[in-house]
């Protein structure tokens, strides 16, 4: 295997994971369609792995609805091995469910309750699903970002300051943000600093 710098990536790593039948929200990217339909049998689990389990070059995952549920599950219950070359993970919105995606997505929850193995970020708007995103950050060790408001009024265990990585995975939110219209998060320049790789979890 070709030795890389562990210690950054590029933004230019991003990878987006659909839900087959979903918008895609910048064609540009490299985008990874999972076919959930298929969920009681891993098959979509199955299309992660051969994206991403003997990839040499960094990931950044950016995921949003049904998706990041897909996500969680496959990096919390997949060898360590195989995740490798993940450097960090957007997640928004994880709860709201598209047409014909409830069954799926009453499947996937709760889900693996254990700490994501790589820097994560949880977005959110305030809404009925509130409560349930927050503690899915908690369980996911991710950190929780209200979309349209970037800087939390006050500190706690889910909105305290994002760390010098997480800062750079809230700065991806705006690949994602291209879909949801009117939303507060503004398209900007790309960081060109990378992210780096925490410890590895055994």
């Amino acid at each position: 295997m070709a030795v890389r710098d562990k210690a950054s990536i590029d933004t230019q790593h991003a990878v987006i994971v659909v839900i087959r039948g979903d918008p895609v929200p910048d064609a540009a990217i490299p985008t990874i369609e999972l076919d959930l339909a298929k969920f009681q049998s891993g098959r979509w689990a199955l299309q992660l792995d051969a994206a991403f389990a003997r990839r040499e070059e960094p990931a950044v995952i950016l995921a949003q609805g049904v998706a990041c549920l897909a996500v969680a599950w496959w990096a919390q219950l997949s060898p360590r091995s195989y995740l490798q070359a993940i450097e960090g993970a957007v997640l928004l919105s994880p709860l709201p469910v598209g047409f014909g995606q409830e069954a799926i997505a009453a499947a996937a929850r709760p889900g693996p309750t254990t700490r994501l193995p790589f820097p994560s970020v949880v977005a959110c708007a305030p809404g009925p699903f509130i409560d349930r995103v927050l503690a899915l950050a908690d369980r996911w060790g991710s950190h929780f970002v209200e979309r349209g408001s970037i800087a939390a009024p006050a500190p706690t265990t889910r909105t305290a300051t994002p760390t010098e990585d997480e800062a750079r995975l809230i700065a991806l939110l705006p690949l994602l943000e291209h879909r949801v219209p009117g939303d507060a998060f503004a398209p900007g320049p790309r960081p060109a600093r990378r992210l780096r790789r925490p410890a590895a979890i055994d």
